[in-house]
């Protein structure tokens, strides 16, 4: 307890730091910095429990699906296409880039592919035990540079490269007098839609559940109130510590070169999605900003908060972002899965013959 408390104010102190230097995404990434360096110097892991930064996904979760209208739910239904286009570029890019990496690091091919898959950095870690021959640490690693240079690049980008209209969120603001009976049925939901969320085997259920749920409630004719702005501070520093707390390098020994050409990789598809993000401005009426936090490679909380931070369409951001994830958990991870057990099969075959 000791130890998560004063990791706690550390982390507070550096979303403070972050958020003075005007850095984007402040309260995730300063906390995140400020712990790798703390388990760094103490040479010590960092324990930081996963209910509480369960809580803090809840409560973006709820951030995320609030902005939702029905006017959104039509926009969204309409843009099917475009997420197709957009989910089909940047998993083939993402794909290629893992192939080349296989061949310039030598972790092999079938690591080289999962962990270029921009999926969650947890699902991909699990779905790796469950394919022979792939490499957990390698896998982790992969995905956990992918993840920090999005973290880093795309919110930089968005927020210094293409809006002007940007709020980094403190810890304290003034906020309009709370209406908790407005909450009420939104603060049920958001309690149990994560264990259907589980149940159903929903990716990211901590956020997607309340996410989902939020917006069903306001399809069902409910108003979301706006969520304090400490409160999502405070879930970003929950989860910025663990972040850093997960991270780790030990026991590989060419992580140089798989971080190096990694990140190339994760820069090589950010520029190439440019490209769908222009064609999806002419194809639809979103601004570009829109686009580019919606197909970028990143994860749903990390670009969800980006597009809150820059004032993008956050219920876009996150439908392209969600649909990007399932087309890969449900379609892409079992076609690689398949093709990885038939080119064992043939290599085999070869071999006997």
């Amino acid at each position: 307890m000791k130890d998560n408390i004063i990791i706690f104010l550390l982390a507070c102190m550096g979303g403070f730091l972050f958020f003075t230097i005007h850095s984007p995404l402040p309260w995730t990434l300063g906390p995140l910095v400020i712990t790798l360096l703390w388990k760094t110097l103490r040479k010590k892991s960092v324990y930081w429990p996963r209910p509480i930064r369960n809580t803090g996904l809840i409560f973006l979760g709820y951030a995320m699906g609030s902005p939702f209208t029905i006017q959104v739910g039509h926009q969204i239904l309409g843009q099917l296409p475009g997420m197709l286009m957009a989910t089909f570029a940047t998993m083939t890019i993402s794909l290629l880039v893992g192939w080349f990496t296989s061949r310039r690091t030598g972790v092999g091919i079938i690591n080289g592919l999962i962990g270029s898959v921009p999926g969650g950095l947890s699902q991909m870690a699990v779905i790796c035990e469950e394919i022979d021959g792939a490499d957990v640490a390698v896998v982790t690693l992969m995905q956990i540079t992918r993840v920090l240079t999005v973290v880093f690049i795309v919110p930089m980008l968005a927020i210094y490269g293409l809006s002007n209209n940007s709020t980094p969120i403190p810890l304290f603001a003034a906020n309009a007098p709370l209406n908790y009976a407005a909450f009420l049925p939104f603060v049920v939901v958001c309690i149990l839609s994560p264990q259907l969320a589980k149940l159903l085997k929903v990716p990211t259920p901590y956020l997607m559940g309340p996410t989902l749920g939020t917006i069903s409630l306001i399809i069902g004719g409910y108003d979301a109130p706006h969520l304090p702005q400490y409160l999502t501070a405070l879930a970003q520093i929950a989860i910025g510590i663990r972040m850093g707390a997960d991270i780790t390098f030990d026991g590989l020994k060419n992580w140089k070169s798989i971080v190096l050409y990694t990140f190339g990789g994760v820069l090589l598809v950010i520029t190439m999605s440019l490209g769908v993000d222009y064609a999806l401005t002419k194809f639809y009426s979103i601004s570009f900003l829109t686009a580019f936090i919606s197909t970028a490679p990143g994860g749903i909380t990390e670009m969800g908060l980006t597009a809150m931070t820059v004032h993008a369409d956050v219920s876009l951001v996150v439908a392209y972002q969600l649909f990007r994830l399932l087309s890969m958990l449900i379609l892409g991870i079992p076609v690689i899965r398949w093709w990885l057990m038939r080119r064992a099969v043939r290599n085999v075959v070869e071999t006997n013959i």
